[in-house]
């Protein structure tokens, strides 16, 4: 005899067999308030174990990690600072070894050693290395470069008469090398150690957060089935660099999840008719928003059209692989007889040639312009030209104003300077406590002579956001030094202080904290500010200088 319906549905509920409405609304409820969170590849591996394994071969997978015994052995001599360099492998570590073999006075001599504990870089173009201090993270001064097989200085230290380990590593550097960086908070470069939970960029960097996924309560962001924007986006938050990219206020491109659109958080800019400007080691998004492709094709074109992002081609079939990807559009038959190529010719030879870029040491990179015809070199020259946002991404007079300034702060061009100074004038009002703005727009003014504009801008951005660890240090530093060249020094000495619990490298401000120090008797506290900053950047010569003169001071008041 079966029992009556009431009874089985009650005996239903109280085995937990089924689950009542009010139950269901309530962990519905409870999930739509609920955060995903990271779980790295190896979550993703237990379901996906091919993609998985595939993706692991591939540059992205690679573009970060710990250096382990793999760091090819090397030396070179790098002319302009006279320093020579040998990379070198020794218990299990890499190693860093410099010296200066010049007839140099005894104090100016230099020799020593720094571990290579992390790299960035793929190695597809080549690799730079990271060095780790306390848990503050410097970039050191060599890369390998793959394609040519040698050692040299890395991009940026080419012309330095001194060397360089004091190069700070921010989290924004990081953000498309390495997955879930770990910044202390407040500080500018230091770090929990590991600075990252997972190398190389991870699935979730493309996918979304994915605890609410292997949990099996919501689906990943699938960036082929979002719409053209939103696709790109995901691309573009790694491939698209500009000549500038600002923050919308409130905003971090740390906070960006696939699936959401780049431009609420971000805006690029680039400069007018960049199509006559040079390779830059990271501008595949713009140089492909520059070729005939894209532009016919228009939202239908994505980088996905020719690349999967879980697997990369072996060198012996690139060719293949690639052709058809452009035989997908450009069909044999549909060509004039005089354009038509065999069948196995390798396109890219062509029309998407590798080149050497500007800003990439002796890097070579694909040409995404995809000329018809090789063109030939192009002019580096960007002194007086104007800068526009990247299409899709909307300016206003902040975020123009601070990309000037950004650029201006490379090419020292008076016309950027003068175009972020109107701009940022013009956006202060409406932006009185934003730290970048602020302490933008005080640089220009000091760099005006405008000291007294300067401070109170200066002053203001560190009242605004003093965990804002990029724009304190550069405030408290320059803020500093006003107030010192006014006689001020207690309050010089506190901000540079405060500066160097943020990143102890900081050169200027620790000379300058010596300084002060010295100029009120205290030598003991002004040699250890020195010795602290020679720990960091071991080839100061100015700060050797004063140590030195310190310490034959302290020695003659012994006497």
């Amino acid at each position: 005899m079966q029992p009556p319906r009431r009874l089985k549905l009650i005996l239903l509920l109280c085995c937990g067999l089924i689950t009542p409405f009010w139950a269901a609304s309530f962990r519905l409820d409870a999930l739509a308030v609920e955060q995903a969170s990271y779980v790295g590849n190896q979550a993703c591996a237990k379901c996906h174990q091919e993609i998985a394994r595939s993706y692991a071969q591939t540059p992205m997978a690679a573009s970060s990690g710990v250096v382990r015994d793999g760091v090819v052995e090397g030396e070179f001599r790098h002319n302009p600072s006279g320093v020579s360099y040998r990379i070198v492998r020794g218990n299990g570590a890499a190693w860093l070894e410099y010296e200066r073999r010049d007839e140099a006075p005894a104090g100016d001599r230099l020799r020593g050693r720094r571990q290579l504990q992390y790299f960035i870089g793929s190695n597809a173009a080549g690799r730079s290395f990271l060095s780790m201090i306390d848990r503050f993270l410097f970039q050191a001064p060599v890369t390998w470069y793959a394609q040519s097989r040698r050692w040299d200085v890395s991009p940026g230290y080419e012309a330095d008469r001194e060397m360089r380990l004091n190069r700070p590593i921010e989290a924004n550097c990081l953000y498309c090398h390495a997955s879930q960086s770990q910044p202390v908070f407040g500080t500018q470069n230091r770090y929990v150690d590991p600075p990252f939970t997972q190398p190389g960029v991870g699935c979730e960097r493309c996918h979304g957060p994915g605890s609410l996924h292997a949990r099996g309560l919501a689906a990943m962001v699938n960036p082929a089935k979002l719409d053209a924007a939103r696709r790109d986006s995901v691309c573009a938050q790694c491939h698209l660099s500009g000549e500038a990219r600002v923050e919308r206020p409130g905003k971090r491109l740390a906070f960006y999840r696939p699936g959401d659109l780049l431009s609420d958080y971000v805006s690029y800019f680039v400069f007018e008719e960049s199509q006559k400007l040079g390779l830059k080691a990271n501008s595949h998004v713009e140089n492909l928003a520059q070729s005939a492709c894209k532009q016919r094709s228009g939202e239908r074109m994505s980088c996905l059209n020719c690349h999967d992002p879980h697997a990369t081609p072996a060198p012996q079939e690139r060719a293949d692989y690639f052709r058809e990807k452009c035989l997908a559009c450009h069909r044999p038959e549909a060509l004039p007889a005089n354009e038509r190529h065999t069948l196995k010719a390798d396109c890219a030879v062509c029309h998407m040639p590798k080149s050497r870029v500007v800003d990439g040491g002796h890097g070579v990179l694909t040409d995404h312009r995809i000329p018809r015809v090789p063109s030939g070199p192009r002019t580096g020259a960007t002194a007086g030209r104007k800068l526009v946002s990247f299409p899709g991404f909307t300016p206003d007079a902040r975020m123009l104003g601070l990309a000037y300034a950004e650029v201006a702060l490379r090419s020292n061009d008076q016309f950027h300077q003068r175009e972020a100074w109107l701009l940022l004038s013009e956006a202060l009002p409406r932006h009185a406590t934003e730290p970048e703005l602020l302490t933008r727009l005080a640089f220009i003014h000091e760099a005006r002579n405008e000291t007294e504009q300067a401070l109170k801008l200066y002053e203001a951005a560190l009242r605004t956001e003093p965990h804002r660890a990029p724009q304190f240090v550069i405030a408290a530093v320059n803020a500093g030094r006003i107030y010192a060249a006014r006689g001020e020094t207690e309050r010089a000495i506190a901000l540079w202080q405060d500066a160097l619990a943020r990143n102890p490298a900081l050169s200027e401000a620790a000379f300058n904290l010596a300084l002060a120090l010295q100029s009120q008797g205290n030598r003991k506290k002004a040699g250890e500010a020195l010795e602290q900053l020679l720990r960091f950047d071991p080839d100061s010569a100015r700060s050797k200088h004063l140590l030195r003169q310190i310490r034959i001071a302290e020695k003659q008041t012994s006497q």
